[in-house]
């Protein structure tokens, strides 16, 4: 099973009144990873969630979860589901503890005390669980939310738009969080976000769909290695037009404030150093320039914002 995607999509299509929402879609999410969600506004991202969490019917194609068809399978399938599709709905009069009893008594098989407490203690929230929600500050009760949608021990967690209204602080707890339960606990994640740089530092892919379509799908921490192939090289120096005649065979590029832009292999730029010294000039940094996940996903989309 461990090679098994725990969510694939197979050519899935959303149509609403005849439009189409969401157009061939296909991607797989495998287990123990966190697996990006992109696309501009209107592109179907929620829609596609909302599909796969069984809140919305599909038009064609197929969405299978642990191997279960979540059409024909939907109780299977959703057994293996942990989601937030809006933000996290809470009783804010009871205590944490007393949220996750009262969630616990509506799954389908028993969920011991030890389970809660295992749980609460993997959101680090032991210290306010006896505490009453309505106490709570967001980044809390984002992390109750979780508690309560991996009750049941599910194979994937679903969140869209997690980080909504969280400060700095918040967010990077959750980002530690998501990191921990895929890589710990083996858990997968999906977590749509407009914020792009979150993504970059949570998720090992990233899939890219503009008006329902797939675009691209990004590796991120999993990229292969490139120090074969010719790198963006910045050089700081003190002579910028004698550097760029000195590099003119990697084609170097002036800029501003004595900076020398060519293309080379990593395994090069000792040698490159060493030229440039041979001709009096110095150099002040050297940096490796690398294209982000905003530079990608803007590029992709032709500037499409983010929803």
């Amino acid at each position: 099973m461990s090679n098994t995607p725990v969510v694939e999509l197979r050519n899935v299509t959303k149509k609403i009144k005849g439009k189409p929402i969401v157009q061939h879609l296909s991607f797989s999410v495998q287990r123990g990873e966190v697996y990006g969600f992109l696309g501009p506004n209107g592109s179907g991202k929620t829609t596609t969630i909302r599909m796969i969490v069984g809140l919305s019917s599909i038009t064609e194609g197929q969405i299978l979860v642990e191997g279960h068809d979540i059409t024909k399978s939907r109780s299977q399938a959703m057994a293996h589901v942990g989601a937030i599709v809006e933000n996290p709905e809470m009783y804010g009069y009871m205590t944490g503890m007393q949220n996750l009893i009262h969630f616990s008594r509506m799954a389908s098989t028993p969920i011991s005390k030890e389970r809660i407490m295992k749980i609460v203690e993997l959101v680090e929230l032991t210290h306010a669980i006896k505490q009453k929600v309505k106490t709570y500050s967001l980044g809390m009760r984002q992390r109750l939310g979780i508690a309560q949608a991996l009750l049941h021990s599910p194979s994937i967690l679903i969140l869209d738009e997690p980080t909504n209204g969280l400060d700095p602080s918040g967010i990077r707890q959750l980002r530690d969080h998501l990191r921990y339960l895929a890589k710990q606990e083996n858990i997968s994640i999906l977590v749509s976000s407009h914020l792009l740089s979150e993504i970059e530092l949570m998720c090992d892919r990233a899939l890219v769909i503009q008006e329902g379509k797939f675009i691209d799908e990004i590796s991120i921490h999993n990229q292969p290695e490139e120090a074969a192939n010719a790198l963006s090289v910045e050089f700081e120096v003190d002579q910028a037009a004698a550097a760029t005649a000195v590099l003119q065979d990697w084609q170097a590029k002036t800029g501003d404030h004595g900076k020398v832009t060519i293309m080379a292999e990593k395994s090069e730029i000792p040698r490159l150093v060493s030229l440039l010294v041979a001709q009096d000039i110095s150099i002040y940094q050297i940096h490796i320039k690398t294209e982000s996940l905003e530079d990608r996903f803007l590029a992709l989309t032709k500037g499409g914002t983010q929803s």
